[in-house]
């Protein structure tokens, strides 16, 4: 609990500007004081309030819930099972993400980045499981980007996984990647080699997404209907064609993330935002100009992000934890 004396008698839902806090004049007349002179105390309902604000998709639940280690958020993803293609359409469902903590003397600005980046990393869990690949030797389809796989039995297999690199790259052109084309779909989505030029130290791959070919898929992940993508790889085979591929999907949902992410309808991450602007908000709001703000004063905050800071450090509680860490920390 911070000491009293460092907290103004003025409070907010879950935050309150410490004593003394600078008031600061925006470029467009505004005055505020900085978040990094507040303190927090976040709770499950000051929590909830904030994410009462945000907008993105109602596909994508925000949970707000508490344990026995505190708060944490929840995204939920509402849709179909991944996996049973071939069935009948069923109810949609509500599958649960991971949890992510939140302390209650996170930054209300740090909360909301956590909300955002926990959609980022639902969709794409999602997403991963969205890429099937065909393999023809048993006739069957796999999902091979998925978060789902035995990590640690493969570490005890690795001879299975090992590419053939060399070989690959003898027979990687342009005919081979459009049988390979031919075999990978996203969400029941084909996909078309539009151009394909080699160069001396790459090549350059056009492809065009099509539209779902199942119900199941309709609406889902929507920004990739009909369209159409180039991927630069530098190593000629299906495996650096297949990392690349994958990547570049994931880089387009965590973009529709970035321009439909909304807190209080301000889309903070759109590339719509100018960065030279944001650059000088942050000069604005962190180079004090009040003669007031003296060193007294300075280390008055530094007092209290010292105390929060501490509360930050995770305990050690065995020996061999120690060990492991022990250079690092050293």
């Amino acid at each position: 609990m911070l000491e009293n004396n460092f907290l103004s008698s003025e409070s907010s839902m879950g935050e309150r500007p410490l004593q003394e806090a600078p008031v600061v004049t925006l470029a467009n007349g505004n005055d505020c004081t900085p978040q990094h002179f507040f303190a927090f105390n976040h709770t499950l309902n000051s929590v909830e309030c904030l994410i009462s604000n945000i907008d993105f998709s109602s596909q994508y639940p925000v949970f707000v819930s508490c344990d026995n280690g505190g708060v944490f958020l929840q995204v939920g993803v509402i849709g179909y099972d991944n996996y049973q293609v071939n069935s009948p359409l069923p109810p949609k469902k509500v599958v649960y993400g991971r949890k992510w903590r939140v302390e209650g003397n996170l930054p209300t600005s740090e909360i909301i980045q956590t909300v955002f980046l926990a959609i980022k990393k639902a969709r794409e869990h999602e997403l991963r499981e969205f890429v099937n690949l065909f393999d023809v030797a048993s006739g069957k389809t796999s999902t091979p980007f998925n978060c789902h796989h035995d990590l640690p039995l493969m570490a005890n297999n690795l001879e299975l996984f090992e590419h053939k690199r060399n070989l690959d790259e003898l027979s990687f052109n342009k005919e081979s990647l459009q049988l390979l084309l031919g075999n990978i779909s996203v969400g029941s989505r084909s996909i078309a080699l539009t151009n394909y030029m080699e160069r001396s130290h790459d090549a350059i791959i056009d492809l065009i997404i099509g539209e779902p070919g199942n119900d199941r898929y309709q609406g889902e992940f929507s920004e990739l209907d009909n369209l159409r993508i180039t991927l630069v790889i530098e190593r000629l085979n299906n495996n650096e064609f297949l990392h690349e591929f994958m990547g570049e999907l994931v880089k387009i949902s965590d973009r529709f993330v970035e321009e439909h992410f909304l807190y209080d309808g301000f889309a903070r991450f759109s590339y719509q935002q100018d960065i030279i602007s944001i650059g000088q908000f942050s000069i604005k709001t962190r180079n004090i100009e009040d003669q007031s703000f003296n060193e007294d004063r300075k280390e008055v905050f530094r007092q209290h992000n010292g105390m929060i800071d501490a509360t930050r450090v995770p305990m050690i509680f065995n020996e061999a934890q120690r060990k492991r860490l022990e250079e690092a920390l050293a």
